[in-house]
């Protein structure tokens, strides 16, 4: 399905006027869009946080550029659960398409393509032509996919196999949301790594 079809119509929400780069912004807007859905809140501060705290120790690595877009995304990986609450098109799209309209050209590519966006989308008859909106950076999306899963829906640091049980607890033992989960686990344990070691040799 091309990316500048919709099969139904997502909420509407304004990106704040001021700020687009303020992570402080985005946090005020967010309280406000999940306000009637604070698992999802937490659950995004607590990937946020996770990673803002990493800044001076794991991901210490990181040039300030990349870190600013990292953190971007990690905050608003999910956005589109906000901007689409009943699911009508896979999250990572919705929140990399808000993105890349209001000009975080940047951030919404990590966001489209983290925790197996594209199979998830490819799964559900969407394709990512060409990229979103061109190839993320490998180590970035890796990043977020491996803190994303494991982090709870409440916000908790779990296990890579805690968050499948999770899933398959909510889900079934069944459902795609496994599947699109298992297809993740690549870059997880791709950004595990980096979380264990920082860059050393990983474009080897």
């Amino acid at each position: 399905m091309p990316l500048d079809r919709r099969p139904s119509e997502p909420l509407r929400l304004s990106p704040p006027r001021l700020g687009l780069r303020d992570a402080g912004t985005w946090l005020h807007w967010l309280d406000e869009a999940f306000a009637s859905r604070p698992s999802r809140l937490w659950h995004s501060r607590a990937v946020w946080h996770r990673i803002a705290h990493a800044r001076r120790h794991e991901l210490r690595w990181l040039d300030d550029e990349r870190f600013e877009v990292l953190e971007l995304a990690a905050l608003l990986h999910d956005v589109g659960r906000a901007i689409d609450p009943d699911d009508r098109e896979p999250h990572a799209l919705v929140g990399a398409r808000f993105l890349d309209a209001i000009g975080l050209h940047d951030v919404a590519p990590i966001v489209a393509h983290h925790s197996g966006g594209a199979a998830e989308a490819a799964d559900r008859g969407h394709t990512y032509s060409g990229g979103w909106p061109a190839d993320p950076n490998p180590d970035l999306v890796a990043l977020i996919t491996y803190v994303d899963r494991t982090t709870s829906p409440r916000g908790d640091s779990v296990t890579l196999e805690e968050r499948r049980a999770d899933l398959a607890a909510r889900y079934g033992a069944n459902a795609p949301q496994l599947r699109w989960y298992d297809q993740s686990l690549v870059d997880a344990h791709r950004g595990a790594h980096l979380f264990a070691t920082g860059s050393v040799a990983l474009t080897a």
